[in-house]
Formats: C-alpha cells, sequence, structure tokens
C-alpha cells in the first residue's frame, strides 16, 4: 500500500510539474508575442529605424518562436545546438537530413514541423561545405533564402560554387537580387572568372551596387553603380574589365580609369609612404588604362566627392610612385 501510495504520489508530482512547465512555456510565448506586436508599428513608424539601418547577419530571416533565434547562424547558441542535423547537413548523408526534418518537432513549442529559421540554419551548413545535394533538399523542403544567403557561397568548395548558385537561381533568386543596402554579389566575384562568367551569362547587372548612402538596410540596389568595374579596373585584369564593358558597365558611374592608375604593389600604402613599384608593375597597369580610355573614359575627369580625394587619375598614378602611367 505504501509503494502504491509514493507511485500516485509521484506521478502526481510528475502531471503538476508538466503543467507548470507547459504554463511556463504558453507565458513565454505570449510574451514573445506581445514584444513583437508593439515592435512592428515602432519600426513601420521610424522611417530610417534600428530596424532598416543596423542588425544581425540574418535578421530578414523568419521567426515563428522565441526559440528559433538559436538557429540563426550568428548565433552563439547555434554553435551548441541540433549536432547530429549539423553534421548530416555538412557531411551527408542526405537521408538523416531527410529523417530529421521528416520527424522534426524540435522544441517543446506547438509548432511540429520545422521552421523557416531551422531549415535555413541547415541551408547555410550546406552551401558553405558544398553539399548539394542537401542544399536542393532543404529549399525544396521550404528553407528560405534572404539577403545575405547566396554570400555563403563564396565560402564553398570553388568546384562547387557555380552549381550552387545555379541551384538557387531554380528558387527564385537572381545574381541582381539585392543583399542589406542593395549590395549584389558582382563586385566581389571579377577575380573568378568562370564565376563572373557564368553571372554575367544568367543576367548580372554591372551597374548595380550598394547603396551610396545606406539609406534602407532592406531596400533596392543603386542603378548607377561602378563598382564592379572599379573593382575589376584595381584588379588590373584586362578580360574582365572587357567583358564587364561588353555586358554594358558604364564607365560614367564612377573613375574607373582613376582606380586602375593609383594602384600599389601589395602591401604598400602611399597615406603611410612612399610608393615604389618595379617598373614591370607600372606598365603592367597600362593595358587596362588603355581599354577604358578606347571605351570612353576621360583622362581629365575630375571625380565628384563630398571627401578630400585626389580628384585626377594622373595624381593617383603619382601617388602610385607611378612613372609608365
Amino acid at each position: 500500500m505504501a509503494d502504491d501510495s509514493d507511485m500516485r504520489s509521484r506521478q502526481q508530482q510528475a502531471r503538476q510539474q508538466k503543467m507548470m512547465n507547459a504554463h511556463k512555456k504558453q507565458m513565454q510565448m505570449m510574451a514573445w508575442a506581445k514584444q513583437q506586436q508593439s515592435i512592428q508599428p515602432q519600426a513601420k513608424n521610424m522611417g530610417s529605424s534600428f530596424s532598416s539601418t543596423m542588425g544581425r547577419a540574418y535578421d530578414d530571416l523568419p521567426i515563428m518562436e522565441p526559440n528559433d533565434i538559436i538557429f540563426v547562424p550568428d548565433s552563439a547558441a547555434s554553435q551548441a545546438s541540433r549536432e547530429s542535423f549539423e553534421s548530416a547537413c555538412q557531411h551527408g548523408p542526405l537521408s538523416t537530413v531527410q529523417s530529421i526534418v521528416s520527424t522534426e518537432s524540435h522544441r517543446s513549442a506547438p509548432i511540429k514541423t520545422p521552421t523557416p529559421s531551422f531549415l535555413h540554419h541547415g541551408l547555410i551548413i550546406a552551401l558553405t561545405a558544398g553539399n548539394i545535394d542537401v542544399a536542393h533538399y532543404l529549399l525544396s523542403a521550404g528553407a528560405p533564402i534572404v539577403r545575405q544567403t547566396p554570400t555563403t557561397i563564396l565560402s564553398a568548395p570553388p568546384d562547387q560554387q557555380i552549381p550552387l548558385f545555379d541551384l538557387l537561381t531554380h528558387h527564385g533568386w537572381t545574381p541582381n537580387t539585392p543583399g542589406y543596402y542593395g549590395e549584389v554579389l558582382l563586385p566581389k566575384i571579377i577575380t573568378n572568372l568562370p564565376l563572373l562568367r557564368w553571372f554575367l551569362a544568367h543576367g548580372a547587372n554591372p551597374n548595380l551596387g550598394a547603396q551610396r548612402d545606406n539609406r534602407d538596410r532592406n531596400g533596392a540596389s543603386e542603378t548607377d553603380s561602378c563598382a564592379a568595374l572599379q573593382a575589376a579596373a584595381g584588379s588590373c585584369d584586362v578580360e574582365t574589365v572587357r567583358m564587364l564593358l561588353d555586358a554594358g558597365a558604364e564607365i560614367r558611374n564612377g573613375v574607373p580609369l582613376h582606380c586602375a592608375a593609383g594602384v600599389c604593389p601589395a602591401g604598400e600604402n602611399p597615406h603611410v609612404d612612399a610608393v615604389t613599384p618595379s617598373r614591370e608593375f607600372d606598365v603592367g597597369r597600362i593595358p587596362v588604362m588603355a581599354l577604358l580610355v578606347e571605351r570612353g573614359a576621360d583622362v581629365n575627369q575630375a571625380e565628384e566627392s563630398r571627401h578630400m580625394v585626389a580628384r585626377y587619375a594622373i595624381v593617383h598614378a603619382v601617388m602610385a610612385g607611378a612613372v609608365e602611367r
């Protein structure tokens, strides 16, 4: 009898504890929902608000419940969570990812299917690792492509980058899809000729670029940017510059000639000490400059800026220690 009484007592305590935990969880959910309701109108009415000018790397990722935040990739807590899922997304096998996703009730919460945040967490791991099969599955399962997602591919193995970008195009992304503050990927990949060819072949607009004034974190790109062409001119690769010009890059959008004229050897800075490039280095910059002038660059163009700059291409060349240029 005593044993039965003790067992009933323990069962009752367990039920009470379970009810208390459920109530606590419900209160947390209600508090979080109330907080979101109060934040959203403020963000809407503040214009250039905190949400539109600052934030986390993935703050445009849908958050369905409070605990979703541990699956935001730059959260410290993400390192300690879902180790089996993360390992499978990185190394495979796909069957393990499929099993976890199909049976996942990954938190003690009312939502019994994986949230977008959970799926996206796996997606960026798969993209970084170059695991195309897992990435394809997670995208098909509903993983969102948010503004910073494509950038992850630049950390993938080089031979997997084009297939991964191609995969994203089948789920709504294009090379012209803006990141935060309208930034696009084209200026970041100009030294990778195969990837550059792929981007241009898939419609990348070389005149798109980040907003000059960072006015809207979730806004559109500038349509008269010279970021890609200036980056290419600074790399002094003639083929890269020609590819961008042939794709419609507008020289008048910026000062690409200035960028080519002012290139310094690696590690040298004219604002720190005198630059003394070799003759070979100096002469090696001329083909890009000649191409730009041939395509319409004005050697006497004065750079317009609210900052103190060396306004003319020849001044950039002198600062770079150039003689032949």
